[in-house]
């Protein structure tokens, strides 16, 4: 069965929504179906200004290529996070990292919740709970082309291929993966999205 889907990447200033700030966002809503069918609809990108005096640390511009200055002149966070609010719409919210995503999204100002949502980290556990699950290496494992990986757009498109593969491995063999978030010892769950569902995996084996 087909359905429409937004693929969503958030790139950050650092890993905690209390105190970090989002730098970019990127969307792409698609179509969906079987045997990895893909039918793409429309994009979103933007960057995300600054507050006053915060600058992107020189870690997090060696990891995206994001700078300071390129994000002068850039919307306001709350208007950049309205506008993809719309784009998002009622579609189903797909992300390599749901948690980490949704958790820069979880604002008092904006009215942004995901009713459904997949997250293809935790699908790939699901599937594969031996293997590293992170996007590069599992892109790698389906044969599919990741270029630039840490600029938004270009992991919403590896990310959005990776999700028609993994969801027709998931439907096949029956196993659940909408609003399903995975907590494991080698990567604890530190933000858990309203109306998720917490699955815990443990490694049998040592991944190669």
């Amino acid at each position: 069965m087909n359905e429409i889907v937004t693929v969503i990447d958030i790139e950050t200033t650092g890993l905690n929504p209390l105190t970090d700030h989002i730098t970019e966002i990127a969307a792409i809503r698609a179509e969906v179906g079987p045997g990895g069918y893909i039918r793409e609809i429309g994009r979103f990108q933007t960057y995300v200004a600054l507050p006053d005096g915060v600058e992107v640390p020189k870690f997090i511009t060696k990891l995206t290529g994001i700078k300071t200055e390129d994000l002068r002149g850039a919307p306001h966070p709350v208007s950049a996070l309205i506008s993809f609010d719309w784009f998002v719409g009622s579609s189903t919210v797909v992300a390599q990292n749901a948690p980490f995503d949704l958790s820069f999204l979880d604002r008092p100002e904006i009215d942004f919740e995901a009713e459904s949502f997949a997250c293809t980290r935790a699908m790939s556990r699901l599937i594969d709970p031996n293997e590293n699950a992170s996007l590069a290496p599992t892109c790698e494992r389906y044969g599919i082309t990741l270029n630039g990986h840490h600029r938004a757009m270009n992991d919403v498109e590896a990310t959005l291929q990776l999700y028609a593969v993994l969801r027709e491995k998931a439907e096949v063999n029956g196993i659940t993966y909408r609003n399903v978030v995975v907590d494991s010892a080698e990567r604890p769950l530190t933000y858990t999205p309203p109306g998720a569902i917490v699955r815990t995996i443990t490694k049998t084996k040592e991944a190669v």
